[in-house]
């Protein structure tokens, strides 16, 4: 594959599912919106122990559908689009890195990048339900962070 192919794989994948996914992404990000700015504060002041809980799993269910629905076309357009930065890379760079290295690289950077602005949105609601889940869900996602960091290292040094 050229950076002529990987341009016009980025160009096929994002006319194909960048429309559903951007609708996805944003009616999830109105609903973390208004349940973040409007519907737990409200629970909040009304009902300091019960309601907030109830409100919270409402909205995160809300939320995680449309996140969910838009993760194969999110997938589909973070791998075409690193395909294309890593062939950018090499050309403004002169790197002597292969490619497939480089792909595998900056497809992991994105994957830790949206897993961190995904646990940053989802957050919220799960201190509303306890705040212990919130970390024990932030503890497998560091390690994963970690693990997907350190192979990108390992595929990078490699010879």
């Amino acid at each position: 594959m050229s950076e002529n192919e990987a341009r016009e794989n980025l160009i096929s994948v994002s006319r194909e599912h960048l429309p559903d996914t951007l609708i996805n992404l944003f009616v999830a990000l109105l609903i973390w919106l208004f349940g973040i700015l409007v519907f737990l504060p409200a629970a909040y002041s009304i009902s300091p122990r019960g309601l907030p809980l109830l409100c919270s799993l409402i909205i995160l269910v809300g939320f995680s559908l449309f996140i969910f629905r838009s993760f194969d076309g999110l997938q589909s357009l973070l791998n075409s689009t690193s395909d294309f930065l890593a062939y950018v890379y090499i050309r403004r760079r002169n790197a002597k890195v292969q490619v497939e290295r480089l792909k595998t690289a900056s497809r992991s950077i994105s994957y830790v990048i949206t897993a961190l602005i995904l646990y940053l949105l989802y957050s919220p609601f799960l201190v509303a339900i306890h705040p212990a889940l919130n970390g024990l869900v932030l503890i497998p996602i560091i390690l994963w962070i970690f693990w997907t960091l350190f192979k990108t290292v390992n595929v990078l040094l490699l010879d």
